[in-house]
């Protein structure tokens, strides 16, 4: 096996938890480039661990509060493996997250044709049809400025968030962290100390929780 299919499996087994305690650079730097890369190379025979992967990539930028992102990775995820019923569930998910209910009960039913192990995913159904019945507002929202930073954390789009934070003046702690990890992914270490300061001005009981200190690694 060669060196890089050895590394997606390594990464399979552990996770998506350990790749928060790596932090940005290896996420951007080591884990993207050789899921791509492998993607590419071994694409038509290594399906099963590929798809794999791209799940557990998904699973990351959900914790990282990116769904649009780890929609992406489980679209990608279902290329490579179109019969897993895991992939068909997460997609769900992160669909019923962002108010697309008709698509998540679609892949709920797939998750449940893909699998004998049905009881979950009947009471994932019945919860995103209650959605549809009782026109639920989304976890995500157009217009979310928080869910927007994460969002573009995750892309790297580090200079972009700093002006348009900068410039609203905002005094909220929640996007004031989106700014702290910004300086973070540039490893502006003036800025991001600044940054701080102004966060603990207005809550001087705030900590630096795993996501904030994700983007200073």
């Amino acid at each position: 096996m060669s060196k890089k299919l050895q590394f997606l499996k390594e990464f399979c087994s552990a996770g998506s938890a350990p790749v928060l305690t790596k932090g940005y650079s290896w996420f951007q730097e080591t884990l993207t480039p050789n899921l791509k890369e492998v993607s590419e190379k071994y694409g038509d025979v290594e399906t099963t661990l590929i798809g794999e992967a791209w799940l557990i990539a998904g699973e990351v930028h959900e914790l990282l509060y990116a769904p649009n992102q780890a929609m992406t990775c489980y679209q990608i995820s279902l290329h490579f493996n179109p019969l897993a019923a895991d992939t068909y569930r997460w997609l769900a998910l992160v669909q019923e997250q962002l108010g697309e209910y008709l698509e998540a009960t679609k892949n709920i039913e797939l998750a449940l044709k893909y699998t004998s192990e049905g009881a979950t995913l009947m009471e994932d159904r019945q919860r995103i049809q209650d959605c549809i019945v009782y026109d639920k507002v989304p976890d995500f929202q157009e217009g979310n400025l928080l869910w927007a930073y994460n969002e573009a954390l995750t892309e790297g789009k580090f200079e972009t968030i700093i002006k348009s934070i900068q410039a609203s003046k905002t005094t909220d702690i929640d996007l004031l962290k989106c700014l702290y990890r910004a300086y973070g992914g540039l490893q502006d270490k003036v800025n991001g100390t600044t940054t701080w300061q102004q966060i603990l001005d207005i809550d001087q009981d705030a900590v630096r929780d795993e996501l904030d200190l994700f983007y200073w690694k």
